[in-house]
């Protein structure tokens, strides 16, 4: 998805007052409403954007995410959740924070189980726990990745909308669960 500058489509600056905005949305609104460009795709579409820019640039609380987190603004209230939860478990005697990036992820679970060629063991009801950075598009977006843990490959699915610190548990794979804690990057 593209970035879309709400202040360009506007035609203002990013430090414009409230009522420049309203100025440039109504002036732009008129030169491109559809009653006035009847069977015109294109400017549908700008009006499209237009109303879209003004909804979010007129409104005090939706500007200052929009400004702050720019492409991620309507995620904003996502991150700051995410943000506090991470400052909860940082102030947590008992949590201790390892970090593994999504590239040495696997190699933290080869290093603790082996690289597969050694004799597995296998202990039932055990939980492995783990750390899992994502960058702030993984928390938002359902996606997949694949791991590598005593020799196998086990691809598993993370879903939109975790929260810093959120477990997941990976069950059926040898006896053993693995709770991972997803911590934002």
């Amino acid at each position: 998805m593209k970035f879309i500058d709400y202040y360009k489509i506007l035609g203002v600056e990013k430090n414009a007052s409230e009522n420049d905005i309203k100025k440039a949305y109504r002036k732009m609104a008129r030169k491109y409403h559809p009653d006035l460009n009847p069977n015109d795709k294109e400017a549908e579409t700008k009006f499209k954007q237009l109303n879209e820019a003004n909804e979010v640039l007129s409104n005090p609380e939706n500007r200052k995410k929009y400004d702050q987190y720019g492409e991620n603004w309507e995620n904003a209230e996502a991150y700051e959740q995410a943000k506090r939860q991470q400052s909860k478990y940082k102030q947590d005697p008992y949590y201790r924070q390892q970090s593994y990036n999504q590239e040495d992820f696997s190699d933290y679970f080869e290093s603790m189980f082996g690289s597969g060629r050694q004799q597995r063991q296998s202990y039932r009801g055990q939980d492995l726990r783990a750390e899992l950075q994502l960058n702030l598009m993984d928390i938002y977006k359902t996606h997949k990745r694949t791991l590598t843990i005593n020799g196998k490959n086990i691809r598993i699915t993370i879903p939109a909308g975790v929260t810093n610190g959120q477990s997941i548990k990976i069950k059926n794979h040898g006896g053993i669960s693995l709770v991972m804690a997803l911590m934002e990057i």
